[in-house]
């Protein structure tokens, strides 16, 4: 099933791999999609050699039942599998983008995503409400501080420490990517994701600002921050996506200067726990009965 997108991505390859995962889902669940929609870099004209292909398949309403959730899901990852891009297919429904747990991602797709195919569903998604987003976006961080399977079992022990201590990069290259010959290799897209997140919770925290993008991140980081950590945000911005195009650098000197930025970035972590940990516990003494219970239930997540 041949697909011509409503708009394009900008990039002729990337067009060829959406409308095929459009026709993968038009004729697997016909009817059943709302909208396909551009999200990050190359909804925004920012991507670069390795940047993921991020795309939303929002489903109309709720899923007609768990097992078509599961369809979905598998139908996305077996597109991801045959894409030539690194894709980030993933599968919602409207019903889903409503609940408070998915606010970051609504918000995201609300703000900064672009329809390429079907309905647009931006302005039925929630409105940015300050209070309610900070909320959401702190823990954002710990998605990517659990992810390595040395952290297993949703909670963390603080001080964090490092991931794999005996590895040149500490373990922050677990993430992979598809190399030049199409094999994957390790990346630095789990440092990119770590510090990113880090310092956008850490921006919500402090002045309740929104943050857009990567590039968004660090700019908003200079101005309303400005710490002793700001190096490393601009650094890990500057070195991992723009110049090594999340690769691992090959130069011995430059896998030093990664290495160094590895290991900075655990202290990173651990200051942005403190400061989460703050939050969390004024957050335990709200008037608000829910707020109370998830601040607990946060808390609980972080062993001392």
């Amino acid at each position: 099933m041949t697909v011509e997108l409503d708009e394009s991505t900008g990039d002729a390859v990337a067009d060829r791999v959406v409308s095929g995962v459009v026709g993968v889902f038009e004729r697997a669940f016909p009817g059943r999609v709302h909208g396909y929609l551009l999200r990050g870099s190359y909804a925004s004209g920012a991507n670069i050699d390795g940047s993921d292909l991020d795309l939303c398949i929002v489903f109309q309403e709720e899923f007609a039942d768990p097992a078509e959730a599961e369809r979905a899901r598998g139908a996305a990852a077996s597109c991801a599998q045959l894409s030539s891009l690194p894709l980030e297919a993933l599968v919602v429904s409207e019903a889903q983008l409503q609940r408070p747990d998915n606010l970051v991602l609504a918000l995201q797709l609300r703000l900064t995503s672009r329809p390429v195919y079907g309905g647009d569903v931006r302005g039925k998604l929630p409105a940015l409400e300050t209070d309610t987003y900070v909320r959401s976006v702190v823990y954002t961080p710990l998605h990517s501080y659990l992810y390595p399977k040395q952290r297993a079992g949703g909670s963390l022990h603080y001080p964090l420490e490092h991931i794999d201590p005996e590895g040149e990069f500490f373990g922050f290259d677990q993430w992979r990517m598809p190399g030049p010959d199409g094999q994957d290799v390790p990346s630095t897209k789990l440092l990119v994701a770590t510090v990113g997140w880090t310092a956008t919770a850490l921006i919500a925290l402090t002045v309740g600002r929104y943050v857009r993008d990567k590039r968004a991140c660090v700019a908003l980081y200079r101005q309303h921050l400005d710490d002793d950590w700001l190096p490393l945000v601009a650094d890990v911005h500057e070195l991992c996506r723009d110049r090594w195009r999340y690769q691992l650098p090959e130069a011995g000197a430059e896998r030093r200067q990664l290495r160094e930025l590895c290991e900075r970035t655990l202290g990173f972590q651990n200051h942005y726990l403190r400061r989460y940990r703050e939050y969390q516990l004024a957050e335990a003494k709200s008037d608000d009965p829910e707020r109370r219970e998830l601040a607990l239930h946060r808390l609980e997540q972080i062993q001392l």
